[in-house]
């Protein structure tokens, strides 16, 4: 089961030059730019920063076992089988960071998935992530 959190700001088939994961220490950011047909085809950029992270992991969309709600969706993910297998090797570790199952699907880049024990998104900037 899985209960939304954030919205893609359009269909993820929009998605501009790709998908970027930048691991910083106990961090990971999920850096995008998209155009919005919307707003004349403008670019824009933005990130989810993934926060006291302990596993990430990403299929491609040919290896990926569905997660229902996170198509274009960032979820929870409650009852996760991998937090719960992961807790049990450290269950003291995993119960002083809250940790949480963190799940989106994006159009043709796959399922991405993070244990973190939370998330921020950023502001959305004008312009592509490469500029």
């Amino acid at each position: 089961m899985s209960k939304t959190l954030w919205t893609f700001p359009v269909p993820s088939n929009c998605i501009y030059t790709g998908v970027r994961l930048i691991l910083e220490k106990a961090s990971i950011k999920l850096i995008f730019d998209y155009y919005d047909e919307d707003n004349d085809d403008k670019v824009f950029n933005g990130q989810i920063e993934f926060k006291n992270v302990i596993a990430h992991r990403h299929t491609t969309e040919k290896f990926t076992k569905f997660i229902k709600g996170t198509y274009d969706n960032l979820c929870e993910i409650s009852e996760s089988e991998w937090l719960s297998n992961l807790e049990k090797l450290s269950p003291e570790w995993a119960g002083i960071n809250k940790l949480r199952h963190y799940a989106i699907y994006l159009d043709s880049y796959g399922l991405y998935e993070f244990l973190a024990g939370d998330y921020e998104v950023g502001d959305t900037k004008r312009g592509s992530k490469d500029e």
